[in-house]
Order: C-alpha cells, then structure tokens, then sequence
C-alpha cells in the first residue's frame, strides 16, 4: 500500500479554506495594529478595524515551503509526523548531511512541500502544536498525577485523563 500512497497523494481536501468565519486561529495578526486576527467575524480586525483579505497570506506557487520560519520552535521532522499523521500532502526537501557527503546515508529534512491549498490548514495545526508546547512548558514544574476516577497515573502536562478521559481534578 505504500508503494500506491506517498506522502504527496492528496487523499482529501483541506480542511481550511481561509473563508471561515469566525476566522480560525491561523496566527495571522493585522499589519496595521499587529494584533492577532484569530476571531474576527468578518474582514476587518476586531482590534483596530483595519481591513484584511487573508489570500494576501496564502503563497503564490502551486507547493509551499514549510522550514523554520514558519514552523518557529517545531522541529521540522515533527512538523512531518503531524502533517502526515493529518493526510496532509507533502514531501521533505532535505540538505546533504556530511555523512551523507562522504558516503553515508542520513540526511537532514530542513523543509516540506506543501501544497498551497493547505496553506490555512497547516497553519492551523502549527498552532495547535504551539498551544500543546506551551502547556507541556507551563506544566513542567506539575508533577504527575493520579486520576480520581480510575486511578490511573498522567504525566504533569494532561489536563485529562488518558485512560478514561475525565478532567484533572483541580484541587490535588
């Protein structure tokens, strides 16, 4: 079956268009007030009403570059996992390590292709993964905890129980 589907198989559509309104959080912020525009029920920012068309942000080529630029702290090769793990469409761009150079196999991936259409939607994600590290950050000095209800022991970072779901009990 891999040798059918490659990560560059479009296996759906994107799940973001741009047009959503409210506008999702994209991590686009107005270029007039620099506020963030995730919210805004129309084409205008909520903070400052400036006007915003967000395909003024969706890149001009049929495939996009992903790198750190846009993935910020997200290590490149996890920015894949997630995408792939999504059925994003995409392919690593790599550099030639100097084992590779000199004989080796490795190489490093430093970027993927994406195609532009899902643009919004891997912004999207990129998000989520960033929200998902800073709790993981914030919670570092919370210990791990046993779940009241099935007593079942979650790293420090859950907020829910990964055996039965249930919310972390606040008082502990």
């Amino acid at each position: 079956m891999a040798a059918i589907i490659r990560p560059w198989t479009r296996l759906r559509g994107p799940r973001f268009t741009g047009r959503e309104r409210p506008l999702p959080d994209f991590g686009l912020s107005c270029r007039a007030c620099g506020r963030p525009l995730a919210g805004a029920p129309g084409d205008a920012c909520l903070h400052c009403g400036t006007a915003f068309d967000v395909e003024e942000w969706r890149p001009e080529r049929e495939w996009f570059v992903l790198d750190a630029a846009l993935a910020g702290p997200l290590p490149i090769p996890g920015v894949q996992a997630l995408i792939a793990g999504e059925l994003v469409p995409h392919f690593p761009v790599g550099e030639l390590s100097l084992a590779e150079i000199y004989g080796g196999r490795s190489s490093t991936i430093n970027a993927l292709r994406v195609p532009r259409e899902f643009y919004f939607e891997i912004r999207w994600l990129l998000q989520r993964a960033l929200a998902d590290l800073r709790a993981a950050r914030a919670a570092r000095g919370r210990g791990a905890w046993r779940c009241a209800a099935c007593a079942e022991r979650n790293p420090g970072h859950f907020e829910v129980c990964w055996n039965c779901e249930r919310p972390r009990a606040t008082e502990e």
